[in-house]
């Protein structure tokens, strides 16, 4: 829902201006109650709207949530004044002066949108609100008022004017910029053309069809619309666009974010994102009683918030989520430390377990979750680690929004995660196959977790085809079922265990990508070692199938051709190589383990059996004196019982969660 053009009672609305004089056009947007001196109508209207205001709050204004440390605005501001703002396609825009708008044309989805969203006034307006100088108030204004001379009074057309994100984003500065004219006595021809800007926003925003519901821009849409009528209360449209936005905003929380906390576009840095504008909408007052029964399920999303860094600071990587976005960047309640133990989501579909070592933290997060297409890779039953603080097994990460280009297909691809490749094909993304969470068994045994999810595939897409331009008839009808189980035991090893299932021969290949400072190097025939910058081995690994036959690698670097492999998106702009490990296999069904040996000491083969049609599920490891044993059986019913030995020993095992 990108809406190239306004909407048709906008264009009305349009037209009209057009054949009216600016004063004309600003009392059809307020009504005709303050003419009282008709001869100066101008003044007439300025005096009606103080007087407005004086009975009215202060104006507030909803800081933009998707960029910036909220830290020191200040500080930021200085650094863009000097330096100009950052777009994230690789260049600056300065502040000083409006922007020459057709410039941009050329430039990826994501750098259009952010300029026409004002995004770039956020600095400008926060130390504003906070500050007694007008001074930066200035230069966003006429920044803003180049953008309506362009857009409004010229009506000139362009993609990403009016798109929906960007109406909203705009509206949150556009009222609050009007609002701050009134208080500084500004030129009145000046104010009526922010009046009429407003009224456009109005109009968009109030057409239900119009509204991205299905994703977050909905939720800044929305919020965009209560900064409008909050703000603007003397607008004729502003008190039906309170009650409109409520009711748009009640039904999106209740369909953007499971009960458990967690948002369902499958992406940290998009959680952050929304933690940030909720905080911010219940901050500003502008939200009813209503809202009262939404605050635990607000306070829960701000809880799943904190566990959304990995070791190292940065946000954990899984779908749209650049691999270098700092937690402060997002999260201001960001408490500068990883938490320890562990969190899962089981309607959102998500893991995460910290668990601390010889003072580093070891983490392990368990991607399960398919409940939209929005910021969702192809990246089903996705494991991520992190071992001694630093990255393993990591995500490609992402890229510009420019969804046909070999680098932004790549990123998105099933082969550019840790994931299982089938037929060098994708998983499907299509709406009709999403199963919302696939998260299947969470238990802990000591020190060891033991977690399960399981995806049936009817759908595979090529890989060829950019994910905006997928058809139904693209798909490639296959009935496997994909069940992995991870049993990690920190400071000793990770275990992916893999099963398909399915009557038909496939190729199958999980991978495995690692961060670029790391390296693989042969120990054995059937062991290969990781190895760091410095030249220390951080682990070993092997994989073998059920029958105890050991499964042989393929090692990718930097690959172009026939398709691009081993490559790790650092910024969201540029790919730098990093190692992929792949272990093809070819069959129908198929069991087997990849184990990664944090002791490699003497370490045997991994012990891997199945019995009655899967139902049972034995693991076993040796590391020097230490030995693991992992035995998992379903009843009839399909609940779990497990036993688990470690070093010889019968554990307590703690099933926290059984899907059953």
């Amino acid at each position: 829902m990108t809406h190239k053009d306004v909407s048709e009672s906008t264009q009305q609305i349009i037209d009209s201006f057009a054949k009216q004089s600016l004063i004309e056009s600003a009392i059809s947007c307020i009504g005709n109650v303050h003419q009282q001196d008709s001869k100066n109508k101008s003044e007439s209207i300025i005096h009606y709207l103080n007087k407005y205001c004086n009975d009215s709050p202060k104006a507030h204004y909803l800081e933009e949530s998707t960029s910036g440390d909220k830290k020191d605005p200040k500080i930021r501001l200085e650094s863009q004044l000097r330096n100009g703002w950052q777009t994230g396609g690789g260049f600056r825009l300065p502040l000083t002066e409006p922007p020459k708008w057709d410039l941009y044309l050329e430039h990826s989805r994501n750098v259009r949108y952010k300029i026409h969203s004002w995004v770039m006034l956020d600095s400008l307006l926060v130390v504003d609100s906070i500050s007694d100088s007008d001074e930066y108030l200035h230069l966003a204004i006429d920044i803003a008022e180049d953008w309506i001379d362009e857009f409004v009074i010229k009506a000139t057309k362009d993609d990403f004017a009016w798109y929906d994100m960007a109406v909203g984003q705009r509206a949150t500065k556009l009222s609050y910029m009007l609002r701050r004219l009134l208080e500084i006595n500004s030129e009145h021809g000046r104010i009526f053309k922010f009046i009429l800007a407003s009224e456009l926003h109005l109009s968009e925003l109030l057409e239900e069809e119009r509204i991205a519901t299905h994703s977050n821009h909905g939720l800044f849409q929305m919020a965009g619309l209560l900064s409008l009528c909050h703000n603007l209360p003397w607008m004729i449209k502003s008190n039906q666009g309170i009650d409109f936005s409520e009711a748009i905003l009640q039904k999106m929380l209740e369909e953007h974010f499971a009960v458990d906390g967690l948002h369902l576009e499958h992406s940290p840095d998009y959680h952050l994102y929304m933690v940030n504008h909720l905080q911010s909408l219940r901050d500003s007052g502008w939200l009813s009683d209503k809202f009262e029964s939404m605050l635990e399920l607000v306070d829960s999303v701000v809880e799943a918030a904190y566990w959304m860094a990995t070791p190292e600071g940065y946000v954990i990587a899984i779908g749209d989520t650049a691999n270098n976005v700092k937690m402060t960047k997002r999260w201001a309640g960001y408490e500068g430390r990883v938490r320890r133990g562990s969190i899962f989501f089981p309607v959102g579909g998500l893991l995460i377990h910290n668990s601390e070592i010889n003072g580093n933290v070891n983490q392990l997060v368990f991607s399960a979750q398919f409940h939209s297409r929005q910021h969702k890779h192809a990246d089903h039953l996705n494991v991520l680690y992190s071992l001694n603080g630093r990255s393993l097994l990591v995500d490609s990460g992402t890229f510009t929004y420019q969804y046909d280009i070999p680098e932004r297909m790549y990123c998105e691809s099933t082969r550019g995660h840790n994931a299982l490749e089938i037929d060098s094909m994708n998983y499907s993304r299509f709406r009709h196959d999403s199963f919302g969470s696939s998260l299947l068994l969470v238990a802990k045994s000591d020190d060891c977790i033991i977690t399960e999810g399981s995806v049936e595939h009817n759908r595979l897409i090529s890989s060829a085809i950019p994910n905006n331009k997928i058809k139904s008839a693209d798909a490639v009808a296959v009935e496997i079922k994909h069940r992995r189980i991870i049993i990690e035991r920190p400071g000793f090893f990770l275990a992916v265990i893999d099963q398909v299932v399915s009557e038909e021969e496939h190729e199958y290949v999980p991978w495995y990508h690692f961060h670029p400072d790391l390296h693989l190097k042969r120990d054995t025939s059937t062991k290969l070692a990781v190895i760091d910058e410095e030249g220390e081995r951080l682990c070993q690994i092997q994989c073998y199938d059920s029958e105890s036959k050991s499964i042989d690698s393929i090692e990718i670097k930097g690959q172009t051709s026939p398709n691009l492999q081993g490559w790790y998106s650092k910024n969201g702009r540029e790919l730098v190589e990093n190692t992929a490990l792949g272990y093809p296999i070819v069959g129908t069904s198929y069991f087997w383990v990849t184990v990664f040996d944090f002791r490699m000491g003497k370490t045997g083969q991994p012990y891997l059996r199945s019995g009655t049609g899967g139902k049972y599920i034995r693991f076993a490891l040796t590391q020097d004196d230490n030995k693991t044993d992992v035995r998992i059986k379903l009843d009839k019913e399909g609940k779990r019982s497990i036993e688990v030995e470690i070093d010889l020993e019968v554990k307590d095992v703690d099933i926290q969660f059984d899907e059953g």
